[in-house]
């Protein structure tokens, strides 16, 4: 009877104590979960997609349609001299010289996908085939631009396109306007008809110029 007793409690003492192990196990995450990322960190993944720009043969008689996600219609307007919407804080507007710029996001069955209004994050669409509208990459706008503003420290202009040629001072009374670009370089003209050479992207594809649409 003693043996038999003795065996009862050393059995009962045997489950407590893995009762008490597996509750004081420390917790350990699911590693097969998807890790959080930043809004930062997946901005900092892609690089800068591009513009979706009014072309400069559009005629203000001509009505401009902007959609929904699902593809209804949000907008219809005339980009006229006097068009205000609040709506719209884009990339670049400026309706007296019927300039409209929204930022590229991607494409989605036919629609470009575009940001018309950057404080609110306002995400919209146009459809590819619209005739208006010319999807133009980053380098290419940049071409199309008036000048372009730089940090000097950060970007110094340069003899070459190589981050060891030498640099040159920064004339703050001159304009920078854009030539042509090779790589991440953009060769620039001052209004002394010099040309130098700055980066317009950095080693992520990040647009690091300030582009002018006029003087």
């Amino acid at each position: 009877m003693k043996k038999i007793l003795s065996a009862f409690v050393l059995t009962a003492m045997f489950l407590l104590s893995c009762k008490d192990k597996k509750t004081t196990e420390p917790f350990k995450p699911d590693s097969n979960k998807e890790k959080s990322v930043s809004p930062t960190e997946k901005k900092d993944e892609k690089e800068d997609k591009g513009f979706i720009v009014l072309k400069n043969t559009y005629q203000q008689k001509d009505w401009l349609k902007l959609y929904n996600e699902d593809h209804s219609e949000w907008k219809s307007f005339q980009m006229t001299d006097t068009f205000n919407d609040d709506d719209f804080i884009p990339n670049m507007i400026k309706p007296d010289y019927t300039l409209l710029v929204f930022k590229f996001l991607g494409k989605e069955n036919g629609f470009y996908k575009v940001l018309v209004n950057e404080d609110k994050n306002t995400i919209k669409y146009i459809k590819e085939s619209d005739s208006n509208f010319t999807y133009q990459t980053v380098g290419e706008h940049i071409l199309t631009v008036f000048s372009v503003g730089f940090n000097e420290k950060e970007n110094p202009l340069r003899t070459e396109a190589n981050d060891k040629a030498s640099s040159q001072p920064l004339d703050k009374d001159s304009f920078y306007y854009p030539v042509k670009i090779e790589r991440n370089w953009l060769m620039v003209k001052d209004d002394h008809d010099q040309n130098f050479w700055i980066k317009w992207c950095d080693e992520k594809g990040h647009l690091i110029l300030d582009l002018y649409y006029d003087a």
